[in-house]
């Protein structure tokens, strides 16, 4: 008889991965300190996943899906113009800054750890949708044809991303992430891409 799945503990075991690993480092990071953290024996953690690199793997692709979700959603609304598309994730990406503070700063760890890889699924996923925002942003003027999608993964899924953590950090002083970042972010965003 297959034991039953309990999703309360499953979310604690995602959210104490998050915060073990944005407190300690991905590497510094053990499937022990996480099921500390959860509440939830080792071994329990180890029935539902192969281990900690299995975890993260799990949780960096919902993360991932859900901005590409995202992204078609606001693709299907903008058939026109990327600004508007560009300007709506960025907004998304402060405000799941100041709603999710953890989890933006778990997600920009992932970014930036060089032992992390996204699957060829999430890479062939990422490859179609900078695609059809070239399409659109060439068409409508926004975009240089020369532009690769490697500079729009980049600008569109990362750039805001980095600023967020970058000013988090307040190294030239006091400064804080507002939703007033938006409109500046776009406009740079779309110097860049044309």
């Amino acid at each position: 008889m297959a034991r039953k799945i309990d999703e309360h503990k499953i979310a604690r075991i995602k959210e104490a991965t998050m915060q073990t690993i944005v407190e300690n480092g991905i590497e510094a990071t053990t499937i022990a300190m996480i099921a500390k953290n959860a509440k939830v024996s080792g071994g329990y953690l180890y029935r539902i996943y192969a281990g900690k690199q299995d975890l993260i793997n799990e949780l960096y692709y919902e993360k991932v899906n859900s901005l590409y979700k995202e992204l078609e959603f606001l693709l299907a609304l903008n058939q026109s113009s990327v600004k508007p598309l560009i300007e709506s994730f960025i907004q998304n990406r402060i405000v799941y800054f100041l709603n999710e503070p953890i989890a933006s700063k778990f997600f920009y760890q992932l970014l930036h750890n060089e032992n992390f890889l996204a699957s060829d699924e999430i890479k062939l996923k990422s490859v179609e949708l900078m695609e059809s925002i070239k399409k659109i942003g060439v068409k409508s003027g926004e975009i240089s044809q020369n532009t690769t999608v490697y500079q729009l993964h980049y600008h569109i899924l990362v750039y805001a991303v980095d600023y967020i953590n970058f000013t988090r950090k307040n190294i030239f002083g006091e400064q804080e992430v507002t939703i007033n970042d938006v409109k500046s972010l776009t406009e740079n965003i779309l110097k860049i891409l044309k």
